[in-house]
């Protein structure tokens, strides 16, 4: 069933604007979900969830959601401007119907005026046919003076509800823990992937990103309903300090209160001292988005249909020929002719790509991060990042440049001459040597530079980095307000990347942040895959790999391999080189260039080059389904295995990684998911080498034994169907 999700999921999605009884309402059917809206004294509400895709009967949604607004959070934004609560008091303007800015996706667009403040907001939510929604506010100040936006929650309200009534007086099962709920608990680099699960307490839970971006965990969430066997993926699109908030009747003694047993509610949004924005009169500003669905089904059949959601109206599709490519990559460390024969040494290994790193600009040569922000070419490399480009070319390569464009290194010329540009608190302390992109002239200046290096070097694909944590981040004075950063910062940067790919499609674009500090769905909208972590040893690499894609794609991921100097050491070398088949591979170098390139190290790696190119890429490159076979273990807790198997949709062909982690059990049988019953399989297990014939059916009921005797070892098993010709084979 799972491996016709991609197929299934992407359907039917319509808008109704009608009555609910005396209330103006607005329905949201997209696959298999729908929500439903409506105006109830002066509040925008949610009335009930469906995951099956059944419209409930008008009589029957004209009472709902069978609680008053006063006794639960129904409201489906949070809104305080000038020190005011805007959840209550509005009157409907307009309804209307638009295209999305994404192929193939609608718009529904409800305009509510203030009946007290001169505010407008319009509700924009967008269906792209997937069970999930997305929703943003553009809100205007139809007033004469500045309005300071002091919270913002873009959707917020109930995720279930029980009413007796609407249930014809069936009581819910009584069970503990009503609701589990998962997300991402890491603050610090390389704790990206650490998804853990924790029963929901009763009341309000908080998980807030405080470094001064989304990362390196990320505003998203799972929430299982363990009474209806539901599950609710909540994510917001936002890459600066958020907060995310659950809510669950605090009432645990359901059996004398059963009908409030399983209601839950949530809000979620930017986060920092207020004002977070400062409205001008008749201006508009533009929320953060959130995508919420609810869904019922296995964790893997939800994560597919999430994916598939991303895919359609979120990430944006490579550019034509890049779909996926072999990366090599280096900070300039020397002076001269070094980084060339880089790029030899890379061609010769198979890469197709090659990324000048970190080094490459400034007035002399030395310490990269100290001249950040002087991005003229550094005179120490002979003919230029020119010289690199046509050298990459002429070898058949890709050629590709890392940028740090938010920054103001200590020595650079920038710093000294626009010291004025640099982020500070409202008592002009410096907070970090970060252009304050509220500052005109500093955000003009980003978005010329930007543009400018990726046109003038006329790079293949291009990587953003942001190697510093802000925190609350800076303040700048307006209008009598002490207004945060953050939100201007980020529309300067969102617009930049708009920009971007309008005007350069065919670049493919790289998010990083020390590692995945912004893997958030604000910057993934506008780039093309994202850094996994900088710590890439094992087995903190594969176990980051099997957290991050419950989030996002696989083929959305890159894998820096061997960017820490000893990772090498901590596993063998087929399981060390086993990780870059599970993402987009980024090989920080090969080692010494004068070493033997006939060794051992160099022929197994170029082997899994070869194999990544060969068997892995149709599975990469064609939106595969990814099974979890141990989704729990997160990144710290002791755990005996991580086995994790990607496989097309149409179940031609998969492969799945088993990896040993600790010592205990020396068999883990493995029954592959990604299959039909019904055909026959080609098999090969990579370690021996051998490749034999097997029924799917067998595969899936029986399983494969797969013995490792050592910790810190693995194990490849690759699958084609029998009829299929398999392209790329290594033996």
């Amino acid at each position: 069933m799972e491996s016709d999700l991609a197929d299934t999921l992407r359907g039917h999605a319509a808008i109704n604007f009608h009555q609910s009884g005396p209330r103006p309402a607005a329905r949201y059917v997209s696959g298999a979900g729908v929500h439903e809206e409506c105006l109830d004294h002066g509040r925008w509400i949610g009335l009930y969830r469906s995951a099956t895709g059944q419209v409930q009967r008008e009589n029957v949604s004209a009472n709902l959601p069978g609680f008053s607004t006063l006794q639960l959070p129904l409201h489906a934004f949070d809104l305080e401007i000038d020190g005011q609560d805007l959840r209550n008091r509005w009157e409907l303007a307009s309804r209307s119907e638009r295209a999305g800015q994404r192929p193939g996706t609608r718009e529904a667009v409800v305009e509510l005026r203030h009946q007290t403040r001169p505010v407008i907001v319009k509700v924009v939510t967008r269906l792209d046919g997937t069970p999930f929604l997305a929703r943003y506010l553009e809100i205007t100040n139809g007033g004469s003076a500045p309005a300071a936006l002091s919270r913002i929650s873009p959707w917020s309200g109930m995720l279930w509800t029980w009413d007796r009534s609407a249930h014809w007086g069936e009581t819910p099962p009584v069970t503990e823990q009503p609701f589990v709920w998962g997300f991402f608990d890491a603050l610090r680099q390389g704790s990206e992937g650490n998804f853990v699960w924790e029963a929901l307490p009763p009341g309000w839970r908080r998980i807030e990103g405080t470094n001064g971006h989304s990362g390196f965990g990320n505003p998203f969430f799972i929430i299982r309903n363990q009474v209806t066997g539901e599950s609710a993926f909540v994510s917001l699109a936002w890459s600066g300090n958020w907060y995310a908030e659950v809510w669950h009747d605090p009432d645990r003694d359901l059996s004398n209160r059963p009908e409030r047993g399983i209601n839950a509610a949530f809000r979620m949004g930017p986060l920092g001292p207020a004002p977070l924005r400062v409205i001008e009169p008749g201006e508009t500003i533009v929320s953060p988005e959130t995508h919420v669905g609810v869904l019922h089904g296995g964790l893997d059949e939800m994560v597919s249909a999430w994916h598939a959601h991303l895919r359609t109206s979120v990430i944006p599709p490579a550019p034509k020929g890049k779909e996926m490519f072999t990366i090599a990559g280096r900070v300039v460390e020397e002076p001269g002719t070094w980084i060339h024969g880089e790029i030899d040494i890379a061609h010769d290994m198979g890469a197709e790509a090659f990324m000048v790193d970190a080094g490459w600009y400034g007035d002399e040569f030395g310490v990269w991060w100290e001249r950040v922000g002087d991005w003229r070419v550094g005179n120490w490399l002979p003919g230029g990042l020119a010289a690199c480009r046509e050298l990459c070319h002429k070898r058949g390569m890709l050629f590709g440049l890392w940028m740090e464009p938010e920054r103001m290194g200590p020595k650079s010329t920038l710093l000294q001459e626009h010291p004025d540009w640099c982020l500070r608190t409202d008592d002009s302390r410096e907070v970090a040597q970060v252009l304050d992109l509220a500052h005109p002239e500093a955000a003009s200046f980003l978005n010329r530079e930007v543009v400018r290096v990726i046109r003038d070097h006329q790079l293949d694909f291009f990587k953003i980095d942001y190697n510093v944590r802000i925190h609350e981040g800076g303040q700048r004075e307006r209008h009598g307000f002490v207004e945060s950063e953050g939100w201007r910062h980020y529309e300067t940067l969102y617009a930049t990347f708009d920009q971007v790919r309008r005007e350069m499609p065919d670049v493919a674009l790289e998010c990083c942040a020390s590692g995945g500090g912004r893997n958030d769905l604000g910057m993934m909208s506008r780039f093309h895959y994202a850094c996994e972590s900088d710590f890439s040893m094992f087995p903190r690499s594969i176990r980051a790999i099997n957290g991050l894609t419950l989030l996002l794609p696989p083929e959305a991921l890159c894998y820096y391999h061997n960017h820490m100097p000893m990772a090498h050491q901590k596993a063998d070398l087929d399981t060390h080189l086993r990780v870059t088949l599970f993402a987009r591979p980024i090989f920080v170098g090969f080692g010494a260039q004068d070493a033997d390139r006939s060794s051992e190290y160099f022929r197994t790696t170029k082997r899994y080059i070869e194999l990544h190119k060969g068997f892995c890429r149709p599975v990469l490159a064609g939106q595969p389904i990814v099974y979890h076979h141990t989704p729990d273990i997160g990144l710290y807790t002791s755990a005996p295995w991580c086995v994790l198997e990607y496989a097309l949709p149409d179940r031609s062909r998969g492969y799945a990684g088993v990896f040993r982690l600790s010592s205990g059990d020396e068999e883990y049988r493995l029954r592959l998911r990604g299959l039909a019953a019904s055909a026959e399989y080609e098999v090969t297990l990579d370690n021996q080498r051998q490749t034999f014939r097997m029924s799917g059916r067998d595969l899936v009921m029986q399983g494969l034994p797969v013995r490792l005797d050592a910790a810190m070892t693995s194990e490849l098993v690759m699958y084609a169907k029998v009829e299929e010709k398999v392209s790329g084979r290594i033996y």
